[in-house]
């Protein structure tokens, strides 16, 4: 049976009890796993319990809370949207294993930031009025929640167990249900930190700059990272040791580091590069350049004509590179990895340790992307004989 909703006039009545209901479910296993989900349903629920439900638009939720400009984009910035379908989510999952007739409950509908609440079913069954009968009743009903404290503590325990159960079955299940582009940008941008290789190039004389058409190229994985609540770092340099936390992104050709960084770069590269740790690579011949199986024993993969390639290792050093045979490549595969609708599905599995995964996406239309995901050392002893 659904439980009885509390009209907006009456939230006062209420107000100590919805805040303290709020912060068990925000303390609970599926919001500590996300502060800031945590914190998206406080906001929203206090805006609420305040009479501010005016404020919860989603161009104003996004200044406050996320820290938007106010001219911003909301139809090409999803980070309200998304932040609010997490919420959904992980109350349905709290819901799921916590389900009590004594608790206010909550929820956000689809379409609406405004959270609507829900008297316990006990004070349903407790209808105020002057005849002794409801009156005994009511009671009855409250005097239900002391009784609990006669539980023995193998009585009180056993729900509990039940409860954290059912718990891991629906955020298994839930991860299971996440679409691949959301686990694998958390994975990128939650669990490390980015970093963006932006090789300099020559612009007369001795000095060196950023190619402006390649911060151009990347500009759609900069707004990703908005969109996640974080930020990419750029990075000039492959001299600089890698933390253990540390995820370097790649795009476009590696260009011979200079004579000043040869020794540190190499061994940067070693670990990052899929020149060293992979079965695909770009060759630049003659006639331009090509996907190259160095394996053999696939040479399919040889007649693709224009396509991008991309590269995950996960050795000591994460890294993700992003190459193709042209620009045009290149930029189709970040367009594709930057939108959920057109995300290669076959990456949902590409950050398991001591593996690379690699993906050809051809520009042909009718083509289709071939994957492959290999162990580190599987592709070492085939590329340089035995470890």
């Amino acid at each position: 049976m659904q439980k009885k909703e509390i009209q907006y006039d009456e939230l006062r009545l209420y107000i100590s009890e919805l805040r303290a209901a709020v912060e068990v479910v925000c303390q609970s296993p599926p919001f500590r796993a996300s502060a800031k989900s945590g914190q998206f349903l406080r906001h929203i629920v206090q805006q609420t319990l305040n009479g501010n439900v005016d404020e919860l638009k989603e161009r104003l939720i996004g200044i406050a809370l996320l820290g938007r400009d106010a001219s911003y984009d909301t139809g090409s910035d999803a980070g309200v949207r998304v932040r609010a379908n997490d919420v959904r989510k992980r109350l349905a999952t709290y819901y799921a294993a916590n389900s009590s007739d004594s608790e206010f409950t909550l929820e956000v509908p689809a379409g609406s930031y405004v959270p609507h609440f829900y008297l316990p079913r006990i004070f349903e069954n407790a209808q105020p009025g002057p005849s002794e009968n409801s009156v005994t009743e009511q009671s009855s009903a409250f005097a239900e929640l002391p009784q609990a404290r006669a539980l023995s503590l193998q009585q009180l325990a056993l729900p509990t167990l039940v409860a954290l159960f059912l718990c891991v079955i629906c955020l298994r299940w839930q991860l299971a249900q996440e679409h691949p582009f959301v686990t694998f940008w958390n994975t990128v941008f939650q669990d490390h930190h980015a970093l963006l290789y932006v090789p300099l190039s020559p612009a007369g004389g001795q000095q060196e700059v950023v190619p402006v058409d390649r911060l151009e190229d990347t500009a759609p994985l900069f707004n990703l990272a908005g969109q996640f609540h974080t930020r990419i770092t750029l990075t000039r340099s492959l001299a600089a040791p890698l933390g253990a936390k540390d995820i370097l992104i790649l795009v476009g050709a590696i260009p011979a580091p200079s004579s000043n960084e040869v020794l540190s770069s190499a061994n940067v590269l070693d670990s990052v590069s899929p020149t060293g740790s992979s079965r695909l690579v770009i060759d630049d011949s003659p006639s331009g350049r090509r996907i190259v199986d160095r394996r053999g024993g696939n040479p399919a993969v040889n007649l693709y004509g224009r396509a991008a390639l991309l590269t995950i290792v996960n050795g000591p050093q994460r890294s993700i590179h992003v190459d193709g045979t042209d620009e045009g490549a290149i930029d189709s595969l970040i367009e594709a990895m930057c939108e959920p609708n057109a995300f290669p599905d076959d990456l949902i599995d590409s950050f398991q340790d001591g593996t690379v995964t690699q993906i050809v996406l051809p520009m042909e239309p009718s083509a289709r992307a071939v994957v492959f995901h290999e162990s580190l050392s599987v592709t070492h002893a085939a590329m340089h004989g035995p470890l």
